[in-house]
C-alpha cells in the first residue's frame, strides 16, 4: 500500500496535480520504513512516527512533518528544503549532507542530532524552543 501511495504522489508531483494523488500520511506509524530515494516534496506527514526510517536521498522540499518522530532516522543527503519541521523530533537522526534552507525548526529537538553542522543551520527558521546540539 506504501508503494502505491509513493508512486501515486511522484506522479501528482511530476504532472503539478493533473495526475496521481497528493500523499497525505499524517499520523502514520511508518517506523523502519524504506523511503530511499523518495519523492515525498509537498507530502503531508504531520505527527507521522518515521522511527528509523530510510530516508537517504529522500526529496522532502516542503513537506509537513510538523509534529513528526524522526528518532534514528536516516536523513542523510536528503533534501527537506521549506519544510514544515517544527516541533519534530530529530533524536539520533543522521543528518550529514541534509539540505535544511529555508526549513521551519521552530520548537524542533535537534538535540541529539548526528552529524548536524552551523553550515545547514544558516538559512533555517528557528526560535526559543529549537533545541541545538551542544557548539550550535
Amino acid at each position: 500500500m506504501l508503494e502505491k501511495i509513493l508512486e501515486d504522489h511522484a506522479l501528482w508531483f511530476r504532472t503539478k496535480g493533473r495526475e496521481g494523488d497528493r500523499a497525505i500520511l499524517n499520523g502514520v506509524d511508518l517506523s523502519l520504513a524504506v523511503l530511499k530515494d523518495a519523492c515525498l516534496v509537498e507530502a503531508e506527514l504531520m505527527g507521522a512516527r518515521l522511527n528509523d526510517a530510510d530516508l537517504r536521498g529522500a526529496d522532502l522540499r516542503g513537506a509537513n512533518l510538523q509534529d513528526a518522530i524522526l528518532a534514528g532516522a536516516q536523513l542523510q543527503n536528503a533534501n527537506l528544503e521549506e519544510a514544515d519541521l517544527m516541533m519534530t523530533n530529530f533524536k539520533g537522526a543522521q543528518l550529514k549532507g541534509t539540505r535544511l534552507g529555508g526549513a521551519y525548526l521552530h520548537g524542533a529537538d535537534l538535540s541529539q542530532a548526528v552529524d548536524l553542522t552551523a553550515e545547514q543551520l544558516k538559512e533555517t527558521y528557528s526560535d526559543e524552543n529549537t533545541q541545538l546540539p551542544p557548539g550550535l
